[in-house]
């Protein structure tokens, strides 16, 4: 019966704790801005959809809007928890071209799409910004591609692909360049690293949301919100940025995705007791079984005498 012990600890353990998370050492990393801010809080955003083409996918558009909205509520989520909140007067407006393209009159931002950059790139995405050196201020437009499969032109993006993408291409019309960490302390995607850190077309990928560094670069690139609704003077040049000390480095997502998460590992935590109980069940069960079947096994005979029959006492 002992024997069962230690098994119903090791299941245990494995069943409730698992492997050892790996150890992110990102609290050094830093993100550089692109050394230019907009002029105006109201940033407008022209998208051109290709509803023609064959390798395009209509839900692409709602794809790209939902990832700019995106950006919006982590914003309030971020500025909820560190402050900086002059961060809210920033508002995106995104039109599609040729549906109420008149909205943005001459947007800050173009949005493109094409079918692959091709084998000689291995990009996603692309974003071309155009800064005046003597003011750091952005020069509309800003350009940014996407495109609908990756450089071998085989795998197409899904939506969650496409939403990372374009949120990762908006980072940097808002004037961040890409943080050199490719994980955040809580083990999340950083959604400024360089390359994309999941595969192309899984059905299974996350979406990412800006991180917490890169909140405060945006906070550092737009601080004169702080004080005027327009920028009166010129803006920061290009700046390595990193955390204060004891800063969390996390990923910031919206307030509902949060309470999804949150709501989803409360779900895998009743799975797991429930397989817990399930197994400390079984086993219990195989104990009793055990032990029902040691104690109706029959006594074995006693041994003979080895010193053979004992001899009779002789009468006196």
């Amino acid at each position: 019966m002992r024997t069962f012990v230690p098994l119903v600890i090791l299941i245990l353990s494995t069943i409730c704790f698992g492997s050892a998370p790996s150890a992110h050492a990102a609290s050094t990393a830093t993100i550089p801005t692109e050394g230019g801010t907009w002029t105006s809080p109201t940033i407008t955003i022209l998208m051109t959809p290709q509803p023609t083409q064959t390798w395009f996918k209509a839900s692409y558009a709602f794809d790209v809007n939902h990832a700019i909205s995106r950006w919006s509520e982590s914003l309030i989520a971020y500025t909820d928890a560190y402050g900086s909140n002059y961060l809210r007067k920033l508002s995106f407006v995104t039109c599609i071209s040729g549906v109420n393209d008149t909205l943005c009159g001459s947007p800050n931002i173009q949005v493109r799409f094409i079918q692959s950059f091709g084998s000689q790139s291995s990009g996603l995405g692309l974003t071309d910004t155009r800064t005046q050196s003597s003011s750091g201020v952005f020069q509309a437009p800003t350009i940014t591609t996407l495109a609908a499969y990756d450089p071998t032109n085989v795998t197409q993006l899904t939506d969650t692909d496409m939403i990372n993408i374009a949120s990762h291409e908006f980072g940097h019309a808002l004037g961040l360049d890409h943080a050199t960490a490719p994980v955040a302390d809580d083990g999340s995607f950083e959604l400024m690293f360089l390359s994309y850190g999941q595969v192309v077309g899984n059905l299974r990928n996350s979406l990412e949301a800006p991180s917490t560094l890169d909140m405060y670069a945006l906070a550092y690139v737009y601080d004169w919100l702080a004080s005027s609704s327009t920028l009166n003077g010129p803006g920061h040049p290009k700046t390595d940025l990193s955390l204060p000390s004891g800063a969390t480095y996390s990923s910031v997502y919206p307030y509902a995705e949060q309470i999804q998460m949150l709501q989803n590992s409360v779900g895998q935590m009743r799975i797991e007791i429930l397989i817990v109980a399930v197994v400390a069940g079984l086993l219990l069960a195989l104990v009793l079984v055990f032990a029902i079947l040691l104690s109706r096994k029959k006594p074995a005979p006693p041994a003979p005498n080895p010193w053979g029959s004992v001899p009779n006492t002789p009468p006196v």
